[in-house]
């Protein structure tokens, strides 16, 4: 086996690798917040925040999954301009290249979900 990793190696390995919602999540009452954590050539993470009646506008993009992790709240997931689901707490969403997503805090609290993208970055953007 390798070298024991040194004190200053597993603050490097935290600072680099380790992520505390609580100290990345950022509500605001007048916009979401979309609270980016890290980005690799291949994949960014982001933590999004929506008040109450806060949205995600309907998007797409053509060169990256986009998964969507809802740890916080309920709310109402876009797959389409005509469709909505109910979403909550524990579920996992997905949109491939192209395919339209978005997101609406339905609930009275608030709602949070972590974002990750994979493919070629720059992801571009689609509104809808």
């Amino acid at each position: 086996m390798g070298e024991k990793a040194t004190l200053t190696n597993i603050e490097e390995i935290m600072a680099e690798r380790i992520f505390e919602i609580d100290k990345i999540a950022k509500f605001d009452p007048n916009e979401p917040q979309k609270n980016y954590f890290y980005e690799t050539d291949k994949t960014v993470g982001a933590i999004w925040c929506l008040e109450p009646g806060q949205e995600v506008y309907t998007h797409s993009h053509s060169n990256v999954d986009d998964m969507w992790v809802c740890i916080e709240g309920e709310g109402i997931y876009f797959p389409d301009l005509e469709n909505e689901i109910p979403i909550k707490q524990g579920m996992v969403l997905l949109a491939k290249p192209n395919q339209i997503h978005g997101m609406r805090n339905t609930g009275n609290g608030r709602f949070m979900f972590v974002g990750f993208a994979a493919g070629k970055l720059p992801m571009d953007i689609t509104k809808y």
